[in-house]
């Protein structure tokens, strides 16, 4: 049996107006709130430290790792990667994953995403199989991440709408 890793990366958009920032900002709020309670859900890197830990590389996750970017990502045109939002969770199984990304609170933000986010060459989640009772690492994330960008699917790396997330 195994669980199902999710990491996501977006760089905010340099444009966005104040009002957007507080909009992400409060939506980001409520959504990491609602996650907690979310069917299938079975942690979150943050969540050992609270919602306020540093996401700058480097930092000690604890059980979740050392905070890292995908730098390696296609063309960031310019624009600054360390202006963005990252997050890597670990669910029970895909469908408790989607459920929750393509419902409710998350359904709403996500049409939004471009008043907030870059629209980049790159994905912006993956998801991977781990072993029960083992702990995603964001190192993990972003390589499987910048894989999903460069080599597109594979076992080892796919997307909600992919041939593996639907299996």
């Amino acid at each position: 049996m195994s669980n199902i890793a999710l990491y996501t990366f977006g760089v905010l958009d340099p444009a966005m107006e104040p009002a957007a920032l507080s909009d992400l900002s409060q939506r980001g709020d409520e959504i990491f709130s609602a996650v907690d309670d979310a069917p299938g859900f079975a942690g979150r890197a943050g969540g050992d430290y609270g919602q306020n830990a540093e996401h700058v590389p480097g930092a000690d996750f604890g059980r979740w790792g050392i905070y890292a970017l995908p730098l390696g990502l296609p063309d960031f045109a310019g624009h600054d990667p360390l202006a963005h939002i990252a997050t890597l969770s670990l669910w029970q199984d895909i469908p408790s994953a989607r459920l929750f990304v393509y419902s409710s609170l998350h359904r709403e933000a996500l049409k939004l995403r471009y008043d907030w986010f870059l629209k980049g060459p790159w994905p912006g989640h993956v998801l991977w199989s781990i072993e029960d009772g083992s702990v995603p690492q964001w190192s993990d994330g972003v390589a499987r991440l910048e894989a999903l960008a460069r080599d597109g699917e594979s076992a080892q790396h796919f997307a909600f709408g992919s041939r593996s997330a639907r299996a």
